[in-house]
């Protein structure tokens, strides 16, 4: 399931995201995560797959 986590700063989701185990969860699920209200989006799929999707 795709879902968004919310980070009021950077400084939050690099602390955050830089243990291992939520940096694995985030790659294999492809959450979402918004950081001060810009969205990421975190893929285990290559550029061309990703791209080939969205066509």
């Amino acid at each position: 399931m795709k879902y968004i986590k919310y980070f009021e700063t950077l400084e939050e989701y690099e602390s955050w995201i830089n243990i291992e185990e939520n940096a694995e969860e985030v790659y294999n699920s492809e959450e979402k995560i918004c950081v001060d209200g810009i969205i990421i989006s975190h893929t285990n799929r290559s550029f061309e797959e990703v791209r080939a999707n969205d066509l």
